[in-house]
């Protein structure tokens, strides 16, 4: 299967939201929010102490934040990553991608790659995009580029469950 594409601000964000998603780092994110809302709860029972509690409670609401963006990555990781995109010079920038049952293969302007599908380290899809992760790298398949039945063909070469 072949096919030509270009990675929108929205598919990028989506494709590292998706990430995000993926990863175990969601779980082990928990441990801010908990953390935060223990600092919180501190702060709270200790007002009356001077200006330590004050700092507890400012600690806490940040960690609490930090926790709910990384428990709940589309949040604020989507505008983030939505401006992140304008610096990686990605808009405007074709690529054709080449997928079978050994691997794919995806060749930009100057650059190319090549990787086999068991060397995707994390692999998705949401509503929008595909998203491979291979040594430190996002390959984002936008799916207004894909046919229903390349969508099928690739989510049973990445080994992705059926929709």
């Amino acid at each position: 299967m072949e096919f030509d594409y270009e990675i929108s601000a929205d598919d990028y964000a989506d494709a590292v939201v998706l990430y995000h998603k993926l990863s175990r780092k969601r779980t082990a994110s928990s441990g801010w929010l908990l953390a935060g809302i223990s600092l919180l709860v501190v702060g709270l029972i200790e007002r009356d102490r001077g200006l330590s509690p004050i700092l507890l409670g400012a600690v806490g609401i940040w960690w609490i934040w930090a926790g709910l963006a990384r428990v709940f990555p589309g949040i604020s990781l989507r505008r983030y990553y939505r401006k992140y995109y304008q610096q990686l010079s990605l808009k405007g920038k074709k690529y054709r991608a080449n997928l079978d049952g050994n691997g794919f293969q995806v060749v930009g302007e100057n650059c190319g790659w090549n990787y086999r599908w068991v060397d995707a380290l994390q692999k998705g899809e949401d509503k929008r995009v595909f998203m491979l992760y291979c040594d430190g790298v996002f390959f984002i398949f936008a799916k207004r580029y894909l046919a229903d039945e390349q969508q099928k063909e690739l989510r049973s070469l990445a080994g992705l469950p059926a929709v």
